[in-house]
Parts: structure tokens; sequence; C-alpha cells
């Protein structure tokens, strides 16, 4: 109700102190996901204030943590993780779910087996020089799949005018989203042959 009435008044900036805090888990994660739902359509500055570290880097784009009255760090969820400014920071993320907050984009690598030619005994040549058994075959930056080596000796031996196109033989793998938390990509991860 206190989210309303500070709505109707449609402000710039919403100051939140500890506004979740007395509320039981079921419904302090509904709240944090009405307020996700809420700044997503609504995109105001909201100020919010808690000892929850989760809480914080669920909802935070920005999180400030203080100590004794003055800031220890300021930075997004991943910076404050990763790269904590002072012993202080550092004790306070310790025991921090990484797989719970990190996202895709934080710790991929670019995939640097990356097929764009539509020529197999190329592909199977820049396979080689990679010393990979598998490459990623893209066509415009749109990502078609994955082959493997085992796969594109066997190509090279069909006859010119049998020979299949690049794009034929490689196998869909599963896709992330860079927005993807880890701890929901981690299944993909581990079910596939290949990086993902």
């Amino acid at each position: 109700v206190g989210l309303a009435r500070a709505l109707c008044t449609d402000p710039e900036i919403l100051l939140m102190d500890e506004a979740f805090s007395a509320l039981d888990p079921l419904i302090r994660s509904g709240m944090q996901d009405q307020l996700i739902d809420l700044q997503n359509k609504l995109h105001k500055t909201i100020v919010f204030i808690t000892h929850d570290l989760d809480e914080a880097l669920r909802l935070g784009d920005k999180i400030a943590i203080l100590k004794d009255g003055m800031l220890s760090q300021v930075g997004r969820p991943e910076e404050i993780l990763l790269e904590p400014a002072d012993d202080y920071v550092e004790a306070f993320v310790r025991d921090v779910n990484r797989a719970r907050v990190l996202s895709v984009d934080v710790v991929m690598q670019p995939a640097i087996c990356r097929l764009t030619t539509d020529k197999i005994d190329e592909a199977l040549k820049h396979m080689r020089s990679w010393k990979k058994d598998y490459a990623y075959v893209f066509r415009d930056d749109e990502y078609h799949g994955v082959v493997t080596q085992d796969v594109l000796e066997e190509a090279c031996e069909q006859p010119d005018d049998k020979a299949p196109d690049l794009i034929d033989i490689a196998k869909d793998g599963p896709t992330l989203q860079l927005d993807t938390i880890l701890q929901d990509a981690l299944p993909a991860t581990l079910g596939s042959d290949f990086p993902v």
C-alpha cells in the first residue's frame, strides 16, 4: 500500500528504507518481483536501503556499501562481487552464492572456433589450425549450430555434387541469453558436449 501511495504522485525518485524487511520470505520475494516489474515499466530512480545483501544484489543496478557512515564501495553487483574494494567488502560478500547473482555476460568468453565460410574443406582447415575438434557455424553473425571435425571429414569425402552445406550438417546445441544467471545456465552447459 505504501508503494502504491508513493507511485500515485509520479515522483522522480523513490526512497525505500528497509521496505520489505518485516515481510515473510515468500511475500518479500513477491514484492521484489513486483518492484522489478514496476521498474521495468516506469524507469524510476529508486534508492533502496537494505541490510540484506542478497536483496541488494537482486534489485540493484548499482550498490553502495557503507561502513561506519562512509562509502566502502559503489558499483554494479558483479563489480562488488568480483572486485571488492577492501577487506570489509570482501568479507561482506564472501558467502554470497555467485551463481544466483552473476549472469552469463560476466563470465563468457568469445567463441574463438567460429566458422564463417561456406566451404567444408576450408572449415576443416580452420578447425585443424585451432586444434579443436568442434567449431561454431555462423552466417552474418547468426548462430547455426556446432560441427565436429569427424562430421567435416566425412562431408569432405562426399563427391562435390553431393557435398552438404555446412549449415545443414551443423548440430543444434543449447544457447543462452547474455542476461541468463549462471544458476540457470549451469544445467545447459553441463548437459552439452561443447561450450555453450
